[in-house]
């Protein structure tokens, strides 16, 4: 299950999410978000 979650960031967080958003070829900065938390995560797992 998914749940909302509200975050605030820095204008200079929001461009570096913009960025890697683009790189990413994804549409929205939350999708952006969850690809970078997700490889965050697996990382700490294998650690």
């Amino acid at each position: 299950m998914m749940e909302r979650v509200m975050l605030s960031v820095s204008e200079e967080m929001l461009k570096a999410l913009e960025q890697e958003r683009k790189l990413r070829k994804l549409e929205t900065v939350p999708e952006a978000v969850r690809a970078v938390l997700g490889e965050y995560f697996k990382v700490k797992e294998a650690r």
